[in-house]
């Protein structure tokens, strides 16, 4: 599985931002040590929107809204163009709509669809099961590098 914005896909782009921000641990020491120490960077965050509508193809938009909806939790690579945008996978953490049009018999024929990703790590000791997944449709098998793990192991403090 892949989030992807390409031209393969005919809704654009219509807003593409990422953060990037520093995690850090406080203490209560009173030794003398900084009460503040920098661990690592925080897991990146993705936002991104878009709009669908019915002169470009988008025939059933209330089925789109809940198929975005039923994909939040899920994980996977973020393809811009032919490129991976932002970390190996990001997982869908929220889809808000806005700018709804309607005919006047209810049947909407656009909306701006907002989505948050958040950047995905889980290492392969806390997968119970992948009962019922095909290869290929989840980011479960998804393993942090050896260098992430060190680095949850054993994070630079700043002195």
């Amino acid at each position: 599985m892949e989030w992807e914005c390409s031209p393969n896909v005919i809704t654009y782009l219509e807003s593409l931002s990422t953060s990037y921000s520093m995690k850090t641990d406080t203490n209560a020491d009173k030794e003398g040590n900084s009460p503040t120490e920098q661990v690592a960077l925080s897991d990146e965050e993705i936002s991104l929107s878009t709009t669908y509508r019915i002169e470009t193809g988008a025939s059933n938009i209330k089925e789109i809204i809940g198929q975005w909806k039923a994909m939040i939790g899920l994980a996977a690579p973020l393809i811009v163009g032919d490129e991976l945008f932002g970390p190996d996978n990001v997982q869908l953490q929220s889809v808000s709509v806005g700018n709804i049009s309607m005919r006047p018999d209810g049947m909407f024929t656009a909306v701006t669809l907002s989505f948050k990703f958040k950047e995905f790590r889980e290492d392969v000791e806390e997968i119970n099961s992948k009962a019922g997944l095909e290869s290929g449709d989840s980011a479960v098998s998804v393993r942090a590098s050896k260098t992430d793990r060190a680095a949850k192991k054993n994070p630079r403090k700043l002195q």
